[in-house]
């Protein structure tokens, strides 16, 4: 039996996917200027995590909807993949950046992940938003969607393996230990996974300019 064609968007859901796409893009666009003026005025480190860390922990937390996106399937984004990124990240912001931040504030890794994540995020989210709103993404901008993550995504995913090693260094409770130690010998095969699913869509998007 042939599988059955995506079912068109209500025009309630594209509104609605608009709105989040460019709520997203303004917030890591936000978070993307605050980490580079923060930077070039201080040059401070530290700085940088006082200014965008509760920023980022809040819009990293809203992404937890796009969980029931892909379940409920408002969008096409695998169900798996999805929580994986979106765990990840959760727990990056919450259990590491936010509870340690005598190890993470003044890591250089802390603003290279920012640098990374917003990057990457105003560009994804934009494209999303554009594609919402019913006009043609410019090739310009799906190529940066389509690109650029392959310098991106091992700054980020490197940052945040070196953070939450940091924070190792300081966690006392047994229990935690051993989920982040846990967490840490994931990254390998998951980052693998992750790095492998986005080179499938980037030949399958690019393909077809």
């Amino acid at each position: 039996m042939a599988p059955k064609p995506p079912q068109p968007q209500s025009s309630i859901s594209q509104t609605y996917l608009l709105l989040y796409n460019a709520i997203c893009a303004g917030l890591w666009l936000s978070i993307l200027i605050t980490t580079v003026s923060t930077w070039m005025q201080s040059r401070d480190i530290t700085a940088i995590y006082q200014s965008a860390e509760s920023l980022t922990r809040y819009t990293q937390t809203l992404a937890v909807v796009e969980i029931l996106h892909a379940a409920l399937q408002i969008t096409r984004s695998p169900v798996f993949t999805t929580f994986t990124q979106v765990f990840a990240r959760s727990v990056q912001v919450w259990a590491i950046n936010y509870a340690f931040p005598a190890e993470t504030a003044p890591s250089v890794a802390y603003p290279a992940m920012l640098l990374a994540w917003s990057s990457a995020d105003t560009i994804r989210y934009s494209y999303f938003a554009i594609m919402q709103a019913g006009y043609p993404v410019p090739s310009l901008l799906k190529w940066a969607r389509y690109s650029l993550f392959l310098i991106l995504y091992p700054i980020g995913i490197s940052s945040e393996w070196w953070l939450m090693y940091k924070a190792t260094t300081a966690a006392t409770n047994w229990a935690v230990l051993s989920i982040f130690y846990f967490f840490l010998g994931l990254y390998v095969p998951g980052s693998v996974m992750m790095y492998s699913y986005m080179l499938k869509q980037r030949r399958k998007v690019l393909a077809k300019q």
